[in-house]
């Protein structure tokens, strides 16, 4: 996504000989963007080193992943008040959109209000989340007393690596869009932000491409700089 937040597109260049992503403004509305045109293998590059040194680097992962390496009784009971309360709030947004639903049902809110679509838009956000939550903590509880420790968070970090450089395409790409959720560029810097709870998921149940995944970015991860773009 460039500055202008208007996302970007992949155009051909010389025939069809190369790749480049540009702004979406610049080609659709004739705008100004400060965003440059960059080669597609540049850009894709640059994400990819950025994972492996940012993200997956063994202390920064253990670091990000350190909530799941504590399996102590008293985190253990921490976590089955969190689920309980996580279950508690799953409940209350359900029925919240229920409500919603039916007050179009008898008319008396219309699905075009504003209101409505921007209540209904952060009740289903809201409640993806406390779902992918409720999932990550009856995972850790389910471990019982099987240890993770930082050996297995290591060996987890290699297996992610071998994933994002194999030769499958399709299967990298699957595996990019579950832990970047945005890659801004901008004319001196690109940052990139991606959900830790797809890397908590993947450590307590095992890395997996679901059809249909939604995921639930919370925080920023890794920012990069290169004043040479």
């Amino acid at each position: 996504m460039p500055d202008c937040a208007s996302g970007m597109t992949i155009r051909t260049g010389k025939g069809g000989r190369y790749a480049y992503y540009t702004c979406n403004n610049k080609v659709n509305q004739g705008g100004k963007c400060a965003c440059p045109n960059i080669r597609r293998e540049i850009l894709d590059g640059v994400v990819l080193d950025a994972i492996e040194e940012r993200l997956l680097e063994r202390n920064r992962l253990r670091k990000l992943l350190a909530g799941v390496l504590d399996v102590s009784q008293a985190r253990t009971e921490e976590r089955e008040v969190e689920l309980a309360r996580a279950r508690a709030e799953r409940t209350r947004l359900e029925s919240a959109t229920k409500n919603l639903l039916i007050l179009i049902e008898q008319g008396t809110m219309s699905p075009r209000d504003p209101a409505f679509a921007e209540r209904m838009a952060i009740n289903r956000t809201a409640l993806a989340g406390v779902i992918s939550r409720i999932d990550i903590l009856e995972a850790q509880l389910a471990r019982g007393k099987r240890k993770i420790d930082e050996r297995t968070v290591d060996r987890f970090g290699d297996m992610l690596r071998d994933k994002l450089r194999g030769e499958d395409n399709s299967l990298r790409s699957a595996y990019l869009r579950m832990f970047v959720a945005e890659v801004r560029v901008g004319p001196s810097e690109i940052i990139i932000s991606g959900p830790l709870s797809a890397l908590e998921n993947g450590l307590a149940v095992g890395l997996s491409v679901k059809e249909g995944t939604v995921p639930i970015f919370d925080r920023e991860w890794c920012r990069l700089q290169d004043s040479n773009l």
